[in-house]
């Protein structure tokens, strides 16, 4: 976003004001910790189709340095110009996730094989007000984008049962550059590149499955941006929680994630990576939720509340969440599983 890379060059103004065109130093990745329902990939009864409607409102006012250290001035005192710059980001987006998720009768090494397509829907809004004090002159630089994002698609799932009380899963993700992206547009709504996902969750059970505890990492390695050599560095999220049903309807849950990137972007273009100011980022995510259930079986909804912190080299960000899941009783073998 235009935001982010005028803020780049700020911080990097012994820089061309020429790389403004090249590929953004900010690459967060494309899995967001915290933002899953906990039991949303718990390995299910039996086979059947799952419609899952995802629906994220993101806001961000805040970008912390390396140290953690939040970011709102910035003191310039380089030949003639001597100022301080004062920053007043607003960032807000909206993400729409329909998924289609099928689990089957199929077992490949003793799991049940599972598979989805996630196409993503994005709009987001951005706003940044820096204030010179020299000049006591104030730049308002705004826009919005929109579209189709990168499409998600799990074509290999496989999830393991263990005496009802112990559910393992691998699951194989990739996410396909088919959102809009062009190196230096303030519009972009995709990443540009292909990112492949590997997730392990686990799912632990007490009291016939009313409690779950919950623990899975997720492992992303990203391919080169288009029409660039730059390839960004892989990230690693571990998150973990509880999720509790007080009563056969009525699901409250609490969801930590925290998200690093662990290899160096790479590749010719990387301009930023010798900068002092460079180094990888990193965010956690806490979550609280609630579900219900008001058919039984078949309807599902549920609404969540998440915010970021120990964020380094990034903005921090709030989340509410809405989700509605329904099972249609379509490709199973008997009628109301869950």
């Amino acid at each position: 976003m235009k935001e982010i890379k005028l803020f780049i060059l700020i911080n990097l103004l012994g820089y061309s004001i020429a790389n403004a065109q090249d590929v953004s130093a900010y690459q967060a990745g494309a899995y967001q910790p915290g933002l899953m329902n906990i039991r949303d990939l718990a390995v299910l009864e039996g086979p059947g189709l799952i419609l899952i409607d995802y629906n994220y409102w993101n806001n961000s006012n805040s970008y912390y340095d390396r140290f953690g250290d939040k970011v709102s001035s910035y003191e310039i005192d380089r030949l003639l110009i001597k100022t301080t710059l004062d920053f007043n980001p607003q960032i807000s987006g909206y993400i729409n996730v329909p998924v289609l998720f099928y689990a089957s009768n199929i077992k490949i090494l003793g799991g049940r094989y599972m598979a989805s397509i996630n196409p993503v829907f994005v709009t987001s809004n951005y706003r940044m007000n820096i204030h010179a004090s020299a000049s006591d002159t104030t730049v308002i630089s705004s826009g919005n984008s929109g579209g189709l994002g990168d499409i998600a698609i799990l074509p290999v799932g496989l999830g393991w049962s263990v005496n009802n009380k112990i559910d393992l899963s691998f699951f194989y993700t990739f996410y396909a550059p088919t959102g809009r992206y062009v190196t230096g547009a303030a519009d972009n709504v995709g990443k540009g590149y292909w990112t492949h996902q590997f997730q392990a969750p686990a799912y632990f059970y007490f009291q016939e499955k009313a409690t779950a505890l919950f623990v899975m990492p997720t492992f992303e390695m990203n391919g080169k941006i288009k029409n660039s050599n730059v390839r960004p560095g892989n990230r690693l999220t571990v998150e973990y929680g509880v999720s509790q049903y007080l009563t056969s309807w009525l699901e409250l849950e609490i969801l930590n994630g925290h998200n690093w990137q662990i290899g160096n972007d790479k590749g010719e273009d990387v301009w930023w990576l010798d900068t002092p100011l460079y180094s990888k980022d990193q965010t956690s995510t806490v979550s609280f939720g609630a579900g219900v259930w008001p058919w039984e079986g078949r309807f599902n909804i549920r609404v969540k509340y998440a915010m970021d912190y120990g964020t380094k080299q990034r903005y921090k960000s709030n989340f509410w969440s809405f989700s509605a899941i329904f099972i249609p009783n379509l490709l199973n073998d008997e009628k109301g599983n869950k």
